[in-house]
């Protein structure tokens, strides 16, 4: 049997006890066994995380991307392995034996893998795509460092600082969650120049209005029924076709490349000529008095033509 601090006895042979708990409390004293089996066991946590095409998971520009917001944050160096060996592009493969590190994580939904920490240097995997569907498995032991970023701080100026606000671990953490949910949900709602904003929000303007087409994608009229296709819309008529007025004169006519256009008001400065009623003349002045109204249709749109007798 062995003794405290002493090991096995030679008196008796040296023999060893079948009891490993028994010997190794008489070693280390007692309780040391179930220590050692927490720190064993700490070693080997593991959290996982399916990456499922099905569910939108998808590979784009060397970025394993999740297609939602994951429940599992993946940050910077992360060590992490894969269950099965996986192909994720041409002549790359994830081994279920190597071990990787996570690199330029937005720490919501999409990160890149590395061969090496950053502490030496990033080298990133080539990935493209992605042959079926597999699980990541990261590491998740808690060490020294870990333990004391939880430690209470010693205090000293009390009137300017202060550790949690008084609040707890846990607290501090669904805070923080619930701030960043709020964060992603206004991001959406806010008006952004690299992507569509869609919004049912009434949109109150002062001044003017301008629309830019700095690629001219507005040259032709084929393009204006592309989505992508810079311009104001009312309803769903198209207020302007490019960056400039789009009426141009084209002799002694107007001329557009919109697909829609109206005309709030129909004006007639020439000779005008209405089949079976002839030649009639039109000035430039305003209509103030007239007898007569006379509907017609241009364009689906009707109009009234003010006669006088």
């Amino acid at each position: 049997m062995t003794k405290q601090n002493q090991g096995f006895r030679r008196d008796l042979n040296l023999q060893e006890t079948s009891n490993e708990t028994t010997a190794l409390n008489n070693l280390g004293g007692a309780g040391i066994a179930d220590d050692l089996r927490i720190l064993q066991n700490n070693l080997r946590n593991t959290s996982t995380l399916s990456f499922n095409a099905a569910v939108g998971a998808a590979i784009s520009s060397g970025y394993f991307y999740f297609g939602s917001i994951s429940e599992f944050v993946f940050t910077n160096d992360d060590v992490v392995g894969v269950k099965t060996d996986i192909t994720v592009g041409v002549g790359v493969t994830l081994y279920k034996d190597n071990t990787y590190y996570i690199c330029n994580s937005n720490t919501e939904n999409q990160f890149k893998l590395s061969t090496t920490p950053s502490t030496v240097g990033v080298n990133t995997i080539t990935a493209s795509s992605i042959s079926s569907s597999f699980d990541f498995v990261r590491k998740d032991p808690v060490d020294k460092e870990n333990i004391l970023n939880l430690v209470k701080p010693n205090i000293q100026d009390t009137e300017n600082f202060n550790y949690l606000g008084g609040a707890s671990i846990n607290s501090v953490f669904d805070d923080i969650a619930a701030a960043n949910e709020t964060a992603r949900f206004f991001i959406t709602k806010k008006y952004k120049g690299n992507e569509n904003t869609v919004s049912n929000n009434d949109i109150n303007v002062e001044g003017s209005i301008k629309i830019n087409d700095p690629e001219n994608f507005n040259a032709g009229s084929s393009q204006l029924s592309d989505t992508r296709s810079p311009g104001i819309f009312i309803d769903d008529t198209r207020a302007f076709s490019s960056n400039n007025n789009p009426w141009t004169q084209v002799g002694t006519a107007l001329s557009t490349l919109s697909s829609s256009v109206s005309i709030g008001e129909l004006y007639f400065a020439n000779d005008i000529t209405i089949t079976g009623i002839g030649t009639e003349s039109a000035t430039d002045v305003a209509v103030t008095i007239y007898t007569h109204k006379l509907p017609v249709v241009i364009n689906g749109e009707t109009y009234s033509i003010l006669l006088h007798t």
